[in-house]
């Protein structure tokens, strides 16, 4: 084995000791917590940094710190410990990071602790109410992209994009959605369930069956955990169909909160194996499995990237948060 690839597993698993940790260790009491979000390959990035927040919250209510610098240093640990667990989730740092810095800002003249605890739980609150507000905005105007007849086709299973689209049924639009089974944990299946409950028109396919899927629709709407400089992350599967797109002049639009913006040069974009089980029953000699359940694609991809702030052509995108 070299010794760039024996350092990079020893720091792995160094990481994973760190977050497994003790179940009950004073401040850090909440490892146990940290590595259940780590572990949880089910649940999207709002739904996650939700988690995550609880756990700030949790924190900062029990009050185990005695002025602000402990609350500040043991803050800082927790959050760390959260942006490792899920490396590309912007949400999750962006978020963490927000509450540090607001304690950070509190005035100095400001010593007393219960006033600071009970003004940091009220931002947690704030951020809370702008993120679901932020989400029913994006719901507006991806739901405006939908016309009547138009067919979309949809890969994984992100919960903004299963937003836009309940509210399009809401508002009687008739069109067809096309899921992927966004294999190996097939969210897609179950996403597309949901919207056949709700009453939409759905066909699953699986993800060899990319190419027909995309000649098929009017666009291709996701999701994403994360926007870089120069690319967005999405599920493995994403690039692909991107690339299909573009080749048969299909428009490919990325729906997403402000607060998913991370550049590379503020944090790395870290992808991580997952269980080799989930392809194989038996691991072989000679067989190295690859199980990555994310990847970027370019963000030259995308015609449209719909936020908060609006619906924005891909030069106004970057030129205004990247």
């Amino acid at each position: 084995m070299s010794s760039s690839k024996a350092s990079k597993e020893i720091k792995a698993s160094k990481e994973i000791d760190e977050l497994n940790g003790s179940e009950d260790d004073g401040l850090e009491y909440w490892r146990t917590d940290v590595a259940k979000i780590r572990d949880d390959s089910t649940h999207g990035s709002i739904y996650l940094a939700n988690q995550a927040l609880d756990i700030v919250d949790d924190f900062v209510r029990r009050q185990l710190y005695k002025n602000r610098t402990e609350l500040i240093q043991a803050l800082s640990k927790l959050s760390n410990a959260l942006v490792r667990a899920k490396p590309l989730m912007a949400l999750i740092y962006n978020r963490t990071r927000h509450v540090l810095i607001f304690i950070q800002n509190i005035p100095k003249e400001q010593k007393d602790i219960n006033s600071i605890r009970d003004a940091t739980l009220e931002e947690i609150v704030q951020i809370r109410q702008r993120a679901e507000d932020n989400v029913k905005v994006i719901t507006r105007w991806g739901c405006r992209l939908i016309l009547d007849h138009h067919v979309i086709l949809t890969h994984s299973a992100s919960s903004v994009v299963e937003s836009i689209l309940m509210e399009a049924r809401r508002q009687k639009k008739r069109f067809r959605v096309i899921c992927t089974e966004s294999r190996p944990l097939n969210e897609g299946t179950q996403m597309a369930y949901r919207l056949a409950k709700a009453g939409i028109k759905v066909r699953l396919v699986p993800d060899a069956d990319i190419a027909r899927a995309v000649e098929e629709c009017h666009f291709v709407l996701t999701g994403t955990d994360r926007f870089t400089e120069t690319t967005f992350v999405n599920k493995t599967g994403t690039h692909a169909i991107a690339v299909m797109a573009k080749h048969m002049n299909k428009s490919l639009f990325v729906a997403g909160e402000t607060a998913k913006v991370l550049l590379k040069r503020t944090y790395p974009v870290r992808f991580v194996q997952n269980n080799p089980k989930e392809l194989v029953s038996k691991l072989s000699d000679n067989l190295q499995v690859e199980n990555i359940y994310f990847e970027e694609s370019p963000i030259s991809m995308a015609d449209k990237i719909i936020l908060e702030d609006g619906v924005f052509e891909l030069k106004e995108f970057v030129d205004r948060y990247l």
